[in-house]
Parts: structure tokens; C-alpha cells; sequence
């Protein structure tokens, strides 16, 4: 092995002493690339604490800084104040001063045993970070260049594209590219609020191919202990739902794990407000490192219309709507015994159903029609006199109401068609309300 540090030539006593310290902790460290393991190592083993050091005035001022810096934290860093130079100092005095060498003994273990945390976390980042510290001790080790070479391939390996879409789409779901174009928003025959019909032109983006999961919402409240506006009975005690009848009102004790009704992980999520869609993507952002928000109005309604004219994606034919769309059907009439109109067809399903049942739009994109309403960016403006051209959001001064779209399970056709719109307060939320991810290219 080489010299311990360029600038000195230890002792043939002492070099052994670093040989035997740096090969315990470099063997180590390439063990640690490959397989972590729990056990420290004793790297001041067969140094005989009682023997007598040569000690200088100056030696004994270098030890103390030495050991200072070690209290402090600063092994090796910064230049000029760190521990590891106030041994340097000691060993160009005296090559076979003991106490230096257990001083040095201690900022490999201390680098080895912050390498080994780093890597059992798969922080791989900070383990290249205490390789090079560990390198800053011995220049020349071979056992570093290989264990930097090791780490190096699983950094890249961790950095290919399909890796990182990997992990987005694991906790966001497949985004699909939208390509941008221009297309009449609003309806000549419907609402008032669905007009003017006008031309809008967007930019190619990329929408969510489902609408977030209950599974999905369900990693961000174990990972931040997030409390829902139903949660925490926010104006209104719990959720807006129908008490499992037609006795709807704000139900205590409902939300998104308890939306009055069964679901699985592979459900749509309900009972959460726009205050909780957009903490829900913050929390995403920030473990994903992406741009992930709500969509804007028209962008939603661009991505659902997917180059159609007509109320529905597919056309205006209100019997095919439940091979496309889940919403107030038959089967959602005999079990839920609603007083309204229903589609003369069988969708399946009474209340939500899981994502991606039904039959896809042309963009690719799943439940742009019912299921369950989605929260998008926008103020609420009634109708779309001075609304934006270009497919951004509305933002006013007083926005005291968000948009949802698409209908949901609970809506009649003309509640699902792609112009549909309808606002709620920030807190509001529902058994049929949810949300979907935007992302900007």
C-alpha cells in the first residue's frame, strides 16, 4: 500500500500501524458498496494506548486543535481548520506519535460509518461525498478507486431516464404527452357559463393517464401525517355524501379512507379539497424533483374533448356513454335509488370504479367522463368573457371558488359532457369529488 500521505515517510513501525488501519477500513468500505453491514470495526486495534508519546509543546497544542475539530465535526474540512491537518502537522514531527494516529484512527471510522448509513439509505450522492473525504486522508488507495468506480456505476445506473420515470410514475402514475393545438372551448347550446364558445391554443403538456388513487394519496398521508379538510371537520363536519341513502349532508367520520362506500387502492380518491390536491402535490414535487400541479380549465377540457366537437369524446350518443364513463346509470339508479334521471345503459358500477375501467379517449387518457369530478387550477369565472386564449388558468383578486370538471358516478349525461364545468370553496369536498396531475413540458 502506498504512504499513508504524500508529504510524509512514516516510520517502517508506523506505516504498518496505517497499513493495518487502512486496509480494515477500505475493505470495509467496498463491502459497504456491496452488501451493507451492521457491525463497526475497531480501527485502533494493535495500537498500545499506554505507551509513552514523544510530546512537544507544539505537539500538545496540534492534539488538543486536533481534538477539538473532532468534537466539532470538522474532520476534513474546512482547509486550515479541520482535524485531519492538525494530525499531518503532528505526524511531519514525529512519524510514530501514537495519539495522532488514533485521532486519524477515528475520522476513518467516523467517514466509514457515515458511508455506511449513506448507502443502507441508498443516498448514494452522500456516499460518493465521504468516498472523496476518505480519498482526502490517503490519496493513492486503490481500495478507494475501485469503490469510487463501483459507486459511480450504480449513480448512472440510478440517473438513465426509464429509471427516474420509474420512480415518478410510481408515485404519480403514467402522464401521457398531450400534443398542443387549437380547439372551440364552451358550447353554443349549453349554460351560461359553458359561454361564449371561443378559440383556444395550447401548448403541448402532459396529463395524468388515471385520476389519483386512493393508494396513491394514501403514501402521501404516511409519509407527512397530512390531516384532510374532512379530517378536520373544516367549516363543515366531514364529507359531503349521502349517509349510504339519499340522506345527503356533511357525514362526521367521512373522508378519503372512509368515503361511505367500498374502495380499493386502485379506486379513485374522494372526500379531498382543492386545499388537499394541491398539499398532495407538494408533497409530490418534492419527493419527485417535478413540476406536477393541477391542470388548467381549458387544458383539462382540451385533454378531454381530444379533438371532438361533440358533448362526448366519442359523440353525442348518450346509450354508448357507459362503455366510456361511469355515472348515474342503472345499476347506480337500483342501488343508490337517487330521484333524478338516469342513462339507459349499464356501466357496472354504483358508486366510483377503479381506474382505467372504461374504454380510453383518443389521447389516451382514462374517466375524462365521470367517475369522479376533478379540481383543476382555476378561479371560478361565470362563463368565459375575457378568459384567457392561450389555455392558461383564470386568476382573479377574489377567488373565493375553484373549478371541478368531468362529472362524476352521481351525474346524468348532460353532467359528464366535456364542456360541463361547476365551482366549489376551496375546503369543499364530496364522495364524487377528486382530482388529476398536469405536468408542463
Amino acid at each position: 500500500m502506498m504512504n499513508l500521505l504524500s508529504q510524509i515517510s512514516p516510520s517502517i513501525k508506523l506505516k504498518r500501524t496505517y497499513e493495518k488501519i487502512f486496509s480494515t477500513a477500505l475493505i470495509l468500505t467496498i463491502t459497504l458498496i456491496v452488501l451493507p453491514i451492521t457491525n463497526t470495526f475497531a480501527v485502533n486495534e494493535g495500537i498500545d494506548q499506554n505507551s509513552e508519546d514523544l510530546m512537544t509543546a507544539d505537539i500538545i497544542r496540534l492534539l488538543s486543535a486536533a481534538q477539538q475539530f473532532m468534537e466539532a465535526g470538522y474532520l476534513t474540512e474546512p482547509d486550515g481548520d479541520n482535524a485531519l491537518e492538525m494530525v499531518r502537522e503532528i505526524l511531519q514531527q514525529d512519524p510514530d506519535h501514537l495519539g495522532a494516529a488514533r485521532i486519524l484512527s477515528n475520522i476513518l471510522k467516523r467517514h466509514t460509518q457515515s458511508l455506511q448509513e449513506a448507502l443502507n439509505n441508498k443516498d448514494y450522492e452522500g456516499a460518493r461525498k465521504y468516498l472523496k473525504e476518505i480519498r482526502k486522508i490517503n490519496p493513492d488507495a486503490i481500495a478507494v478507486s475501485d469503490a469510487e468506480k463501483h459507486l459511480e456505476q450504480i449513480l448512472q445506473q440510478d440517473k438513465r431516464p426509464e429509471n427516474i420515470k420509474s420512480e415518478q410514475n410510481e408515485l404519480a402514475g403514467e402522464m401521457i404527452l398531450i400534443p398542443g393545438g387549437t380547439y372551440l372551448m364552451g358550447t353554443l347550446a349549453g349554460r351560461n357559463d359553458e359561454k361564449p364558445q371561443h378559440l383556444v391554443t395550447v401548448d403541448s403538456f402532459e396529463m395524468a393517464k388515471h385520476e389519483v388513487t386512493r393508494g396513491q394519496f394514501k403514501k402521501f398521508i404516511d409519509a407527512t401525517g397530512y390531516m384532510t379538510d374532512a379530517e378536520k371537520n373544516t367549516f363543515f363536519k366531514g364529507c359531503f355524501a349521502d349517509g349510504g341513502g339519499v340522506d345527503f349532508g356533511w357525514k362526521e367520520g367521512v373522508n378519503w379512507y372512509e368515503p361511505g362506500f367500498t374502495q380499493t387502492d386502485q379506486h379513485p380518491v374522494t372526500c379531498v379539497s382543492w386545499n388537499d390536491a394541491k398539499a398532495y402535490i407538494e408533497w409530490l414535487n418534492k419527493e419527485t424533483g417535478s413540476n406536477y400541479r393541477l391542470a388548467t380549465e381549458a387544458k383539462w377540457e382540451y385533454a378531454a374533448r381530444a379533438r371532438s366537437t361533440t358533448d362526448y369524446h366519442f359523440g353525442n350518443t348518450q346509450n354508448e356513454l357507459c362503455l366510456y364513463a361511469n355515472l348515474y346509470d342503472e345499476v347506480g339508479q337500483k342501488e343508490n335509488r337517487y330521484g333524478w334521471r338516469h342513462v339507459e345503459c349499464n356501466d357496472g358500477v354504483a358508486k366510483t370504479a377503479p381506474v382505467g375501467t372504461y374504454k380510453v379517449n383518443p389521447f389516451g387518457l382514462y374517466d375524462m367522463h365521470g367517475n369522479v369530478w376533478e379540481w383543476v387550477e382555476d378561479c371560478w369565472k361565470k362563463g368565459y368573457d375575457d378568459a384567457p386564449s392561450n389555455g392558461d388558468e383564470y386568476i382573479s383578486d377574489s377567488c373565493d371558488n375553484r373549478v371541478a370538471r368531468g362529472g362524476s358516478w352521481y351525474n346524468i349525461p348532460t353532467g359528464v359532457r366535456s364542456a360541463n364545468r361547476y365551482w366549489y370553496s376551496p375546503t369543499y369536498r364530496a364522495f364524487n369529488l377528486g382530482f388529476r396531475l398536469f405536468r408542463k413540458i
